[in-house]
């Protein structure tokens, strides 16, 4: 099952609501029944709140931070 997982679900990662594989769904992944999510506070700031989706579409779990977005979008043609 945890190979399966796109991310980390111990990390604050499972917890952002800005990805890509997310669509309409508020939160798609889940951890494990025994999984005690970790307490993470809403960012504050308007930047980090709002902000950060000028960037760009929003952000996918298969991104590599060095890789280009142009060359992701070549590959999966």
């Amino acid at each position: 099952m945890a190979r399966s997982w796109k991310i980390d679900p111990f990390s604050t990662a499972i917890m952002f609501p800005g990805w890509e594989e997310y669509g309409d769904q508020p939160f798609l992944w889940r951890g494990p029944p025994t999984y005690d999510p970790l307490v993470v506070y809403q960012p504050r700031s308007w930047l980090l709140r709002e902000g950060y989706k000028r960037g760009g579409p929003p952000i996918s779990v298969r991104e590599v931070p060095s890789t280009p977005r142009q060359m992701l979008a070549e590959k999966s043609s």
